[in-house]
């Protein structure tokens, strides 16, 4: 009974910890130093794989007198300082929590491979998504998993579920609704813009289950775990294992 009891208490103090913002803030800065690697190994790589949500911030960031050439560099600089702003009393540090939550991404990863095939029948993965150079295609699934879960799960995901936290009394019904907005949003999003996408049924059905995947597993695991079942995903796809 103690056994079992101690064992309930460990996967208890992982999800509290892996959901926690503080390992959220570090997964987000290894992933955007590992997408800005990736990005130089090949330099004749085209720089078409940058993804819409990136491009967004760029542009938000350039119209307030930000060059291009230094916007690296401040978010690499804004994910240092994250990193204690998130701290709290009481979290610890721990390399088997990251171990656990690359093992849980990828598990989920291949979990939304599985299901979302299930559900569509087969996968869709845009020619034009891919560059033909494997770092620049790992990079693209890194930024994927990095900027769109920040943009659509961490901001809008959220804020959703605030603005319906007032019309709703269940917490619960607030997030369901918070989640299928921001899905239809997702998916609506990449026919938007000079580079959108020509509009199919299919195409929007299939970004939707993705995006009412990945917009789940964040309202219950937090970013850390979900960025990275992101980015897992893509690889996944990329390397024809999805």
């Amino acid at each position: 009974m103690r056994l079992l009891r101690a064992g309930r208490d460990q996967v208890a103090g992982y999800l509290a910890a892996s959901a926690h913002p503080f390992y959220g803030a570090i997964t987000a800065l290894g992933m955007l130093v590992l997408y800005e690697v990736f990005l130089v190994w090949e330099p004749d790589a085209p720089v078409m794989f940058r993804n819409a949500p990136e491009a967004w911030m760029r542009s938000l960031l350039h119209s307030f007198g930000l060059s291009h050439h230094y916007i690296s560099f401040f978010w690499i600089t804004l994910g240092l300082i994250s990193i204690p702003l998130f701290w709290r009393k009481g979290v610890v540090f721990s390399q088997r929590v990251f171990v656990l939550i690359a093992c849980e991404a990828l598990f989920w990863g291949i979990s939304a491979g599985i299901v979302i095939q299930l559900v569509m029948n087969s996968l869709l993965l845009a020619a034009s998504s891919l560059t033909g150079h494997l770092t620049s295609d790992i990079a693209l699934a890194l930024g994927a998993g990095l900027f769109e879960e920040l943009f659509f799960r961490v901001g809008l995901t959220s804020l959703l579920i605030l603005g319906f936290r007032g019309l709703f009394a269940s917490r619960l019904i607030a997030t369901l609704a918070a989640v299928l907005v921001a899905s239809f949003l997702f998916s609506l999003a990449h026919y938007t813009g000079n580079g959108g996408d020509v509009f199919s049924l299919y195409s929007f059905l299939f970004r939707f289950f993705a995006g009412l995947w990945f917009t789940s597993l964040y309202a219950w695991r937090g970013f850390a775990v979900t960025a990275l079942s992101h980015a897992f995903y893509d690889i996944l796809i990329i390397l024809g294992l999805g």
